[in-house]
Parts: structure tokens; sequence; C-alpha cells
């Protein structure tokens, strides 16, 4: 084995960590969580007050998932076998990046403009803020795991 197979294996090790983590805290949230704190909580705004105080600072641990899968992926192309390139391997490469992208652009929406708006909104806005976020979370859960499974497939 050398370095460059060294390198190549810690760097697959760290990409499945990192992204394993994130899908699973994600996953995690949004259905046990959310859900039964939503049920603890007599009032939403009791139950908004729980989640931004549980929330504080997460974006940065996000953010730092983020770019360990996306460091983490970009040395495992650049270490792939050029031999073993492919047009399936690009296309499934290629689609990777694009939902990793759109959920990347998804988390920048909902940090920097969803989350203000959420823990400033009034009562009567709380209900829609809420299924706004629920919504986005669930479409992002929906492109990480799918960004995941495209990497196992393209390395079939």
């Amino acid at each position: 084995m050398d370095i460059f197979d060294t390198v190549a294996a810690l760097a697959a090790i760290v990409h499945v960590l990192a992204g394993a983590a994130w899908f699973g805290a994600m996953f995690y949230s949004l259905t046990v969580l959310q859900p039964r704190a939503a049920r603890y909580f007599a009032s939403p705004a009791e139950y908004e007050t729980f989640v931004a105080t549980i929330s504080q600072g997460a974006r940065w641990s996000v953010l730092a998932a983020f770019g360990l899968v996306g460091l983490s992926g970009l040395t495992l192309g650049l270490l792939h076998d050029s031999d073993a390139v492919s047009i399936r391997w690009l296309v499934l490469v290629g689609l990777k990046l694009i939902l990793f992208a759109v959920a990347f652009a998804l988390f920048v929406h909902v940090s920097w403009r969803l989350w203000p708006e959420r823990i400033m909104a009034l009562a009567d806005e709380i209900p829609r803020v809420q299924r706004v976020a629920r919504r986005l979370a669930t479409i992002t859960l929906c492109l990480v795991g799918l960004s995941m499974a495209l990497g196992v497939l393209a390395h079939r």
C-alpha cells in the first residue's frame, strides 16, 4: 500500500463518517427530537424557545461537517484511479456534487434567512415558519441521503 492508497483510505473514512454523522443528526432531529419536543411543550412559543436553545451555535458544526464531507470528497475524486473513470462514474459523481451544492444552498438559506425569521416570528407566524423549516429539513435530508447513495453507486 503506497502513500496515495493510505491517503485515499483515510479520506474515504473521513468522508463516510462525516456524512453519516451529518445524515444521522438531521434524521434524529427531524424524526425523533422535534416531534417529541413539540408534544412536550404546551405552547408553540415554548417549543420555539427550546429549539432555539438547543440549536444555538449548531450552524458551525454543520458547516464543519459540510467542509469535512466536501474536502474528503474532493480528495477522493483527485485520487481516484484515472483508469477507472467512466461516463457512469462521472455522471454519478457529478449528480452527487449537484445534490451536495443544493443541500449546502438550502442550509445557507435556512441558517441566514429562515432561522432569523423563525426567531423573530410573532405567535401567529410560528406555524407557517415551522412548516417551511420542516419541509426544507426533509428536502435536505433526502438530498443528503441520495447524495450518499450516489457515492456508493459510483464506486460499485
